[in-house]
């Protein structure tokens, strides 16, 4: 009983976001404490029960995504880690909606990095959501950073939806493991959706801890880039959760 209460809440989760879930979706997003194979999800929901239908508008915008990352994000040495998430790593985007970008950088380099990539793809024309404005189609939006010292989600973020968003982020570029470690910091999640955070943290690759160090000189510079964005934010519209080593733009 408990298992089919589960899965009924998982089904409800999902299509609040007009999502419909394969069975392996299901198994992985599972909204429970508890872990339970693939084979008992079947038992209890049979094929018949799914309607599930290849989204191409997102294979579409994770094209695009790994495209970003090839041709320009790669150069930017101190990023460590790019993921796509939101809609379109929950394999349910609309043509309509942009590309939710999650970047991981080295230490003290944060808002250095931001203020570069910021320039490079205006530079570049590249498309992409400015802060406050109203989403386009395929824009870029890099709404999540984090530093590579502060990897764990902020307490008074720890709920159901960003457990959820967390174990479907899709990893595009990952130096010294670095996602692995962002994982095993978070294991609040596991409280949510035990299925996904547990597959997530056997993944059969070690965790490789290189660390890495950053000039003082970088370090100062860094500062001033991150007090001179909070100044430009501020202007623009209410802060979400910012601090200098991470920078939450979603709600």
């Amino acid at each position: 009983m408990a298992l089919l209460n589960d899965i009924e809440k998982t089904i409800a989760y999902a299509k609040k976001y007009g999502a419909v879930l394969s069975r392996e979706q299901l198994w992985f997003r599972l909204l429970s404490d508890k872990k339970y194979s693939l084979e008992e999800i079947k038992e209890k929901f049979p094929i018949s029960n799914f309607q599930f239908l290849k989204n191409n508008e997102n294979d579409k915008k994770i094209k695009l995504a790994k495209e970003l990352v090839k041709k320009h994000l790669f150069k930017f040495k101190d990023i460590l880690m790019v993921g796509v998430t939101g809609s379109v790593a929950a394999e349910n985007a609309k043509a309509s909606e942009d590309i939710d970008i999650f970047v991981i950088c080295k230490k003290d380099t944060l808002w250095l990095t931001r203020l570069k990539l910021r320039l490079y793809i205006k530079l570049n024309n590249i498309p992409h959501r400015r802060y406050g404005k109203k989403e386009k189609a395929n824009d870029f939006c890099f709404n999540l950073w984090m530093d590579e010292d502060n990897l764990l989600v902020p307490k008074l973020k720890q709920n159901q939806k960003n457990a959820v968003d967390l174990i479907m982020v899709k990893v595009l570029l990952n130096k010294n493991n670095i996602h692995k470690k962002f994982v095993l910091e978070n294991n609040w999640v596991k409280k949510y959706v035990a299925n996904g955070y547990n597959q997530l943290r056997i993944t059969n690759y070690e965790l490789r801890i290189k660390k890495t160090k950053t000039s003082i000189i970088k370090i100062a510079i860094n500062y001033l880039a991150f007090v001179g964005q909070i100044i430009y934010i501020r202007l623009k519209g209410p802060i979400k959760f910012i601090n200098l080593r991470q920078a939450f733009f979603h709600k």
